[in-house]
């Protein structure tokens, strides 16, 4: 298989990792978003690798063949606009969760002062009058 190709189906599994990352975003299964962001890792330096193969291939060929540089300029931009809706979603949930943290620490604080107000200042010593 041309180095080409390999690059596009490499595009094809990041595009579908993308996919998969931000379904498991969305209902909020974090350990398949971790395993999904592990295997884009993984799977950036073949791409790296492939794409320098494809640019040389095509130096050889003296052109650069159009349909198949198409393909991959779709793939990439489908990538990176999931990439990017992902990233969008994370921050709005990340913001979320902050925003919810605060108020529990607000909550928590009024609990502390209520809780300061109705108990005694010091504990109660039982005295004996014998």
């Amino acid at each position: 298989m041309s180095p080409e190709l390999q690059l596009q189906q490499a595009y094809r599994e990041w595009r579908r990792l993308a996919e998969a990352e931000g379904a498991a975003i969305r209902s909020g299964h974090w350990l398949l978003v971790a395993d999904c962001q592990k295997a884009i890792r993984e799977l950036q330096p073949l791409i790296s690798r492939l794409s320098d193969a494809s640019r040389k291939a095509w130096a050889r060929e003296g052109s650069t063949p159009e349909p198949g540089r198409r393909e991959i300029s779709d793939l990439m931009a489908e990538v990176f606009e999931s990439e990017s809706r992902n990233s969008t979603l994370l921050r709005s949930l990340r913001e979320f969760a902050r925003a919810q943290n605060e108020k529990l620490d607000r909550a928590c604080r009024q609990l502390r002062q209520i809780h300061q107000c109705y108990s005694p200042s010091r504990p109660a010593a039982w005295t004996s009058f014998s």
